[in-house]
């Protein structure tokens, strides 16, 4: 995701009044100093609007806007901002200290809508900011959906799963086409990009026919994305690509994610929570299932991961023990983590953990196993779901706003 606010249409609001406000009388004072505080917070001066009477509030564009920052700087009431809001637009009150009794009061009148919230400094205001940012980006990006109809989940659940719920800008593949562009894949392309990631990683059991199959995955998958223009991927049970591909689909994703693209796999459930974690943070994502746990530590596990969460080189071996795969192991780091679960997608709850270790089982297991120490033991009871997606740093904060932008219930 594109970092920053300069894509967003912010509109700042400064209500001053027709008298004395708190930063001043003097129109020409007035505008250098609402400047001042949108060069602070990162805002538009562009886009400003100084209101002194209500009636210029009916004047403000609401056309190719992203939402509003209003700023209360006097006492008066201005009904027409019930106006702003019936537009259903995003609207942040900003609340400083020295006017905390008019963001309060403004609130009120509108604090029953559920697109106004009010932020009480900078911080909290830039993470509200974010969460715009970040719906617009999840409601424009295009997920390019690996599925080719072989795998039906005939329950009830299934139908509200962010996939096909209408949730998200989920495109299929075209079947032929895709097995198609995987045959003419160019072998000389496949087996110089293998050779090239087997100098960068620790081979255990993979040939160099086995690591070839895995690039031709890898550049059929990046030129399908490419020609529908995806922005992201999701695999939606790769086994029904193995007896067609002649090999899991394992270590392509993880060169793909390595690529910059938000990219996961299973069953469909952790494509929201994916989303929102690279929309918060714009860092690598790990999309796992829950494996075990023992009172606040849990276990989880996924077959590939990007190397650029750990910057760690690969270890190259089979999924699980089936001949002619390739999947990477890498070495995740320990540290604070946020994660995210929203099974079916109509409930979400994001949790902080810290990862205490990271392991390869072996034998018939995912390749990653991660150990991670939940902060606050409670928390598990308001899991929803096996699937999971987690990324290092604390982003609860960010990911509840989004939740929020989204209309999901926040557990």
């Amino acid at each position: 995701m594109k970092s920053g606010n300069n894509s967003l249409k912010i509109v700042p609001i400064f209500l001053v009044g027709g008298g004395q406000s708190f930063i001043g009388e003097d129109k020409t004072e007035q505008e250098l100093k609402s400047d001042v505080i949108l060069e602070r917070l990162g805002l538009s001066k562009e886009l400003k609007f100084l209101v002194r009477k209500e009636e210029e509030i009916l004047e403000i564009n609401i056309h190719d806007v992203d939402g509003f920052v209003i700023f209360p700087y006097c006492f008066d009431r201005f009904s027409p901002l019930i106006y702003l809001a019936e537009t259903r637009l995003p609207i942040i009150i900003f609340s400083e200290e020295e006017t905390f009794c008019h963001a309060l009061d403004t609130y009120e009148c509108l604090s029953d809508r559920e697109n106004v919230q009010i932020a009480f400094d900078a911080e909290e205001l830039k993470r509200k900011i974010k969460a715009i940012q970040a719906v617009k980006w999840l409601e424009e990006t295009k997920v390019c959906l690996f599925d080719i109809g072989d795998w039906k989940l005939n329950k009830t659940a299934w139908l509200k799963n962010p996939i096909v719920s209408g949730k998200l800008n989920t495109q299929n593949i075209d079947k032929p086409n895709f097995f198609e562009t995987y045959r003419s894949t160019d072998k000389t392309q496949a087996e110089s990009l293998a050779t090239k990631w087997m100098e960068e990683s620790k081979v255990l059991e993979p040939s160099f026919g086995d690591v070839v199959k895995s690039a031709r995955v890898y550049l059929t998958m990046k030129t399908v994305m490419e020609d529908m223009k995806a922005d992201a991927a999701y695999v939606l049970w790769c086994g029904q690509f193995t007896k067609e591909l002649g090999t899991k689909m394992c270590f392509a994703l993880a060169k793909l994610a390595d690529d910059g693209y938000p990219v996961g796999c299973w069953r469909g459930e952790n494509l929201l929570p994916l989303l929102m974690l690279h929309a918060a943070s714009n860092k690598p994502v790990f999309v796992c299932e829950a494996l075990s746990r023992r009172r606040n530590v849990i276990t989880l596990r996924h077959c590939f991961a990007p190397s650029t969460i750990a910057s760690c080189k690969y270890t190259l071996r089979r999924w699980r023990d089936m001949q002619g795969t390739v999947t990477g192991y890498c070495q995740l780091p320990k540290g604070e983590v946020t994660l995210v679960n929203c099974g079916i997608g109509d409930r979400l709850t994001t949790v902080k953990g810290k990862v205490l270790d990271c392991k390869d089982l072996e034998g018939d297991n995912c390749r990653m196993t991660v150990w991670v120490e939940i902060e606050n033991e409670e928390a598990i009871h308001k899991f929803v779901g096996r699937e999971f997606a987690m990324v290092y740093g604390d982003y609860a904060k960010e990911v509840r706003q989004i939740g929020k932008r989204l209309e999901l219930e926040v557990l």
